[in-house]
Parts: structure tokens; sequence; C-alpha cells
């Protein structure tokens, strides 16, 4: 199964295999289904991921799932940011600071700051910092969030109406325009997905 990973990443599979053989159970566990879920960020080139956990997921409170996220995020070199809690379950960003620099860099800067009133000067903690500000407000979560989650930028604005593109199909998120970037990427992130599920049910 490691062949399937770079030599890199299985240094990172091998401490972090390690590390988990002394956390609680409980613990481990929401670590494994963390790997799981950020799978696409891990090995996919994917800039960041959502998750969502129900509160005593595991059987764990708040704080302690929280307290597993960073830890996580050490062993992956990954960043993190809640960015709601809503009282039933915590919306947390796992991502790599460098792409979703490079996703908001290549976001029309029109659309960023003049329809959607972004502030210039924007990186990656700023512009999640103002998306969880945005969904704290409103009470829903800016749809915005796709350029941190990898999604095309046509399809995030196809999505927000604000291009003229129709939607061509969905992939797990809707498609506008051209599906092919659109599917090639989601059947990447699928595939690391899938990866990351096969390690775990052998480990």
């Amino acid at each position: 199964m490691t062949h399937c990973f770079s030599k890199a990443d299985q240094l990172k599979l091998e401490h972090w295999k390690q590390k988990l053989c002394y956390y609680l159970d409980t613990k481990a566990l929401l670590e494994k289904w963390i790997f799981v879920h950020v799978a696409g960020v891990l090995f996919a080139k994917k800039p960041g991921e959502l998750i969502i956990m129900k509160k005593d997921m595991f059987g764990l409170n708040a704080p302690a799932c929280q307290e597993v996220t960073a830890s996580f995020c050490r062993s992956w070199d990954l960043e993190h940011l809640l960015l709601s809690d809503n009282g039933h379950s915590l919306k947390i960003i796992l991502f790599r600071a460098a792409a979703v620099d490079r996703q908001i860099a290549a976001a029309s800067k029109n659309i960023l700051h003049c329809v959607l009133k972004y502030p210039f000067g924007l990186d990656s903690t700023a512009f999640l910092a103002e998306v969880a500000s945005r969904w704290h407000a409103s009470g829903s979560i800016p749809h915005e969030i796709g350029i941190a989650l990898g999604y095309p930028l046509k399809d995030v604005w196809g999505f927000m109406g604000i291009s003229t593109d129709s939607c061509s199909g969905s992939c797990g998120w809707k498609i506008f325009g051209d599906p092919e970037p659109s599917m090639r990427k989601k059947r990447r992130y699928e595939k690391a997905r899938v990866l990351a599920s096969e390690y775990i049910q052998a480990a």
C-alpha cells in the first residue's frame, strides 16, 4: 500500500502511525477520521478541506476535538481555523496556507474586492478570518469559501451567480462551463480519499 505514497509522505505516515500508538483509542479514532476526510489536502494538492465535527464525536467534547485537530495538523504541517461553532457542531477548515494564497491570487480581483467586498492585501489567514466573520454574521456559509477548498474558480463564481456560465453538471459541487477541469480535480481528490481509506483499513 505505501508504494502509492511518495517517500516524504511515507515518512510522515510512519511518524503519524507511531504517534497514534500513544493516544487513547478515542483520540486515535478522531485523527484517523480527519486523515480520511482531508486526504485531498494531504495527497492531491487540494488547498483546504472543511470538516464538520459533531459535538461529543467519538465521546470527545469540543475542546478535546479541537486539541486533536491541532495535533493532527502539527503532524502533517497543516494550518487550521475554527470557522463556526453553532453549539451542535464545529466547522473547521484544515489547509495549506501557500496553496490557499495561490488560489486567492488567481481569483478575479474585480469579483473578490469590488463585488464581494473583501479587503485588499488578503492572505489565507485574513481571507478565512473574513469568511468566519461573515459566516457568524449571516448564519450561513459564505460560498466563496470554495476558493480555499480548491474548487475551480469558474464553478465558485457560477454557483454564486456572478458569471454567465450555465450549469453543466455536478461532481460533489455544481459545475459551470467546461466540465472537464472540474471532473479532473474531483477524480484526483477522490483518489486520494480512497487511498487514505485503504491505508486506515490496512493499518
